[in-house]
């Protein structure tokens, strides 16, 4: 491994940001987390002039989500899984409610009466409120059904949520409940997916993303009348490259008077900020700036947006957006060091076995050709590399690899034709997807054809396995990270929400068994030829640990050559500065031995 390599892995492993931020109502300070130690604690940042940050919590306990009081005077957040209420500066915090089960997602009301909650205190998650003070804890939804992205209306009698159902897995809506409780009513189209609502200023309207014409786009709804109106339209995505959770900073965004609504709009891998008029649905690009941007809030001159901004190589740090484009950095955690080296992507496409377009980002090292090369999967499968910040990749194109990351069938951005196009296919339709994309690296001038690699996380590491057993003689190895191998014993013994897409996707066990089988690596282990390392966190509760040790179990058996690593205290992903460390280490060498021929280390 190459001594820069080392050093950058060393640098991105230690990268610390902000995160988590939250706009003042008048405008004048953010808060946010930021890691200090072991656990992330919350600040706060002044807008209008250069200052150092004011630290708010300071506990042995993971802090998140503050958010601000309507009068911009007091932060709610949560410590732990307790829900605690503080003033602006940090004195007098106090908690307000904790349960084993865990509370998340704090909201105020609009006249600062209350606060709104996500709890499990039920078994499952749903609205409750609570005072200030402590007092009048008051469960709002009730049923067998998970409520996310409580929104307050702003005359504080409503509140909008969104709910995934098991009884019709292919809706997820958008439901509009009192503030007191009662029967809540889903306001958006069935049979799509809906999420991130947006009351207007004027109480009139209630904006969210849908997919309902087959993109992801900006609906309004009428309050009064109950009519929806589509404002965006094409064949392009608004909102973000997370499906399951239509991320609310993703837009849609009503500007303080009304007029305008702030959104973010996928372009061959990046993610624009879009302003659309309310009343004619005209809409324009304000970001020029390439890369990956998220919301965070209109100023109240309703001249500037708070952002996220990140770039391959620069995490995602607070901007201020004009209207006119012009942007201004408020916070800083980018390394000189890392830019200046940076490899950015190229974008280019190719067609699956079934003549399919898969768009595909393109890493080129400036190193002496023919070079190595991997196959980078992202996971999901709903979800969709674009220009973000992420480490890994920049580590093995700095180290020498041509990098090709498809957005294969199943990916978002491309609407849902395509991202559906995977549906009671898992494991095959898209991962001759994948493969496909080693055969083209194998026909470039620049790669070494006898010298591709498949690298992958979550579903990524999934995909990884079932390359390796379709096309076992196309690749010189294969780093599966935290990937499933058995995919109907994944449906008995992940969390709901997983269990639930899986079955949305590929029906029950019971109804396709072809498929599971067909798409469950773990029974192909004799067809793997490529040397293979695992790794996987032993807390990892979305895939969990059982489906690496089943494949082990296979691959031992079956006597084949691997490597594998489990890593303590580690959930889905690996989080702690020393992990991404050694996880990333060991990628970077086991692929240089075995696509390098690079003598091994200390590693094993």
């Amino acid at each position: 491994m190459r001594e820069r390599t080392t050093k950058l892995i060393e640098t991105f492993a230690a990268l610390t940001f902000p995160s988590e931020f939250s706009l003042s109502p008048d405008g004048l300070a953010v808060a946010f987390t930021y890691p200090v130690g072991q656990a992330r604690q919350i600040f706060t940042l002044p807008i209008a002039h250069a200052g150092l940050p004011n630290r708010i919590t300071a506990t042995l306990a993971d802090c998140a989500e503050p958010r601000w009081s309507p009068d911009s005077q007091q932060l709610v957040f949560m410590r732990g899984k307790a829900i605690w209420v503080a003033r602006a500066d940090g004195s007098n915090a106090r908690e307000l409610s904790d349960h084993p089960a865990g509370n998340t997602s704090p909201r105020w009301s609009p006249d600062g009466s209350r606060i709104a909650f996500l709890s499990r205190r039920r078994g499952w998650s749903h609205i409750w409120t609570i005072a200030p003070n402590g007092d009048a804890l008051t469960q709002i939804t009730r049923g067998a059904f998970d409520a996310t992205d409580p929104t307050w209306s702003p005359d504080g009698a409503m509140l909008a949520f969104c709910s995934w159902r098991q009884e019709d897995l292919a809706t997820r809506g958008v439901y509009l409940i009192s503030a007191d409780g009662g029967t809540a009513t889903m306001i958006s189209p069935r049979g799509c997916w809906n999420g991130a609502p947006s009351f207007s200023p004027d109480d009139r309207t209630l904006a969210y993303l849908s997919d309902h014409d087959g993109w992801f786009h900006v609906y309004l709804y009428d309050l009064r009348t109950g009519a929806t109106r589509r404002l965006t339209r094409g064949e392009f995505e608004d909102g973000g490259s997370h499906f399951y959770d239509v991320d609310p900073r993703g837009g849609p965004l009503f500007s303080p008077d009304g007029k305008q609504i702030a959104f973010i709009r996928h372009r061959a891998g990046k993610f624009d900020v879009w302003l659309a008029e309310v009343a004619t649905g005209a809409a324009h690009r304000i970001s020029s700036r390439d890369g990956h941007y998220r919301l965070i809030g209109w100023l109240p001159d309703a001249q500037r947006l708070a952002v996220t901004y990140d770039t391959p190589t620069t995490p995602g740090d607070l901007w201020l957006l004009a209207l006119d484009g012009q942007m201004q950095q408020l916070t800083n955690s980018a390394v000189a060091d890392l830019q200046s080296h940076a490899i950015l992507p190229e974008w280019i496409s190719y067609a699956a076995p079934d003549g399919l377009t898969i768009p595909a980002a393109l890493f080129r090292p400036t190193d002496p050709v023919p070079a190595p090369a991997i196959v980078f999967i992202h996971g999901g499968p709903n979800f969709g590399y674009g220009e973000f910040y992420y480490p890994l990749l920049q580590i093995l194109a700095q180290e020498g690899y041509v990098v090709l990351v498809p957005n294969y069938r199943g990916s978002t951005g491309y609407g849902a034709a395509f991202r559906e196009a995977n549906f009671r296919e898992w494991g095959h339709a898209d991962a001759l997807d994948v493969i496909e994309g080693a055969r083209w690296l194998q026909q470039q001038t620049f790669v070494a054809p006898d010298r591709v690699a498949v690298v992958g996380p979550s579903y990524g590491g999934y995909l990884t396995l079932c390359a390796l057993t379709l096309a076992p003689d196309i690749f010189c190895a294969g780093v599966d990270m935290y990937g499933d191998s058995e995919i109907a014993e994944a449906a008995r013994h992940e969390d709901r929400e997983a269990r639930m897409d899986l079955i949305r996707q590929m029906g029950t066990p019971e109804e396709n068994p072809e498929g599971y089988r067909r798409g469950s690596p773990l029974y192909l282990a004799e067809r793997i030829q490529a040397p293979l390392l695992i790794l996987h966190g032993k807390e990892d509760m979305l895939v969990v640990p059982l489906m690496s040790e089943k494949m082990i179990e296979a691959l031992k058996i079956e006597n084949k050559y691997f490597e594998s690593h489990f890593y303590e205290g580690e959930e889905h992903g690996f989080d702690e500065p020393a992990n991404k460390k050694d996880a990333w280490e060991r990628v970077v060498k086991f692929l240089n031995r075995h696509c390098k021929g690079e003598k091994p280390s200390f590693h094993t």
